[in-house]
């Protein structure tokens, strides 16, 4: 067998720890902080998919250009 030419690869970096865990409560709390104050949206597919979409309220009419329904 031959030896190979290629250099050895490096090892990668190890991704840092996340350094808070959340509790779920919260977790939920910071979503629904994130979404205050916004526009939710609904797009459903053939599949009966829905996807749902928290979008500024001066950026509505553009979403419904894309075929979003507010709630």
């Amino acid at each position: 067998m031959s030896t190979s030419s290629r250099r050895p690869r490096a090892g990668k970096a190890a991704e840092p720890a996340p350094t808070v865990i959340l509790s779920h409560s919260e977790h939920m709390e910071k979503l629904q902080a994130r979404e205050q104050g916004k526009t939710v949206m609904y797009k459903q597919d053939a599949w009966g998919h829905i996807e749902t979409r928290f979008v500024r309220t001066q950026n509505v009419k553009a979403w419904e250009a894309k075929g979003f329904v507010a709630r």
